[in-house]
């Protein structure tokens, strides 16, 4: 299936992990990328110089800041959420809510009146009920029982629903939704839990991970999904970006090998919720941020159950996954370029 061309692309969370791999893939393409951001001055350090980017200073929970940048644009790549917050102590779950639905319906309806004819949604793997090995879940499948425990994924199931209401309002508006796996990779300047765990594991700060697993994509083939499916995805089709499961001790031994450090050994899954309350406990005390959190220990415990397929985004939209060996070395070089790793060889 061939879509339009894309000559200008808006990207809201622009300077988030997946955000600036999207900027970065449209970029590549000859694309022109308009970053919307709240802190330009924190875009132009994380984003790179390029004269067919262009900065706009906006919030997604206030559309009167970001109607003007829309005008004009082919598409829309929408990857802002309330999301890192969340897996931290203290998250503010009005604010959660108002991010990641409200605002979706409020960004569709500035997109219908700038004449805009595709917003991609990001969505999540955290949406789908559980597969097995022999029978992986698919687009098709239901929100996992319980759904609502977990307010992150509550507002994402929320918010397709929302979505697939709004459309069935407004035809000429086309939104496929894209469903990212656990999203690891270079420009992880927040950093999420992933970039967390990734430095902890190479300052040989993190001693012991639990025995579970989850699905590990690299951000820059979620954001190769994302412009793939603004070209071409079809409107309230999902497309599964999940990337490969794998052991959460295999995923800190890629870290290891990468950054050339031990890796942590393996605990049962049992002890990881205990485990976890001890971070956050020494994290409070430190004034930091925890490597892990219960709730993110939940997420990933889920997960350990868990299998999902991605073949409909392979077969589709022709997106394929990099080895995660490339994906942690690059990770590993980025944060060596960033001063928040010493350099291959040094102290850390």
């Amino acid at each position: 299936m061939t879509g339009p061309v894309l000559r200008r692309v808006v990207v809201t969370g622009a300077t988030g992990l997946l955000g600036s791999a999207v900027v970065a893939r449209l970029l590549a393409d000859g694309t022109e990328a308009v970053a919307l951001v709240r802190d330009a001055d924190k875009a132009r350090r994380l984003l790179p110089g390029d004269e067919r980017l262009t900065v706009a200073v906006g919030d997604v929970t206030d559309p009167a800041s970001y109607r003007k940048a829309l005008t004009g644009a082919d598409a829309v790549i929408h990857t802002a959420a309330y999301f890192r917050e969340y897996y931290q102590p203290g998250a503010d779950l009005p604010r959660l809510f108002r991010t990641n639905v409200d605002a979706v319906t409020d960004l569709l309806r500035a997109a219908v009146d700038a004449s805009v004819p595709v917003v991609v949604q990001t969505s999540s793997i955290n949406t789908l009920a559980s597969g097995t090995e022999e029978a992986p879940a698919d687009e098709s499948a239901p929100p996992p029982p319980g759904w609502e425990r977990n307010a992150y994924r509550a507002s994402k199931v929320r918010a397709e629903r929302a979505i697939t209401a709004f459309v069935g309002k407004e035809k000429d508006l086309r939104v496929p939704l894209v469903l990212p796996g656990w999203m690891w990779g270079p420009g992880d300047a927040g950093p999420t839990s992933a970039g967390r765990l990734f430095l902890s594991v190479a300052k040989g700060a993190l001693r012991a991970v639990p025995r579970a697993g989850n699905h590990v994509v690299d951000a820059r083939d979620v954001a190769a999904a994302c412009v793939r499916a603004a070209e071409s995805g079809q409107s309230l089709r999902r497309y599964i970006a999940a990337g490969r499961w794998q052991r959460l001790s295999a995923t800190t031994q890629g870290v290891a090998d990468a950054v050339g450090v031990s890796a942590p050994r393996e605990i049962p899954a049992a002890a990881a919720l205990t485990f976890a309350t001890l971070l956050e406990t020494s994290a409070k005390l430190r004034r930091r941020e925890p490597v892990a959190t219960r709730e993110g220990v939940r997420v990933l415990l889920d997960g350990n159950r868990t299998r999902i397929s991605s073949a409909r985004l392979q077969s589709e939209l022709g997106v394929e996954f990099r080895p995660l060996s490339e994906t942690f070395a690059d990770e590993a070089a980025y944060y060596r370029a960033t001063g928040l790793l010493a350099p291959a060889g040094g102290a850390a």
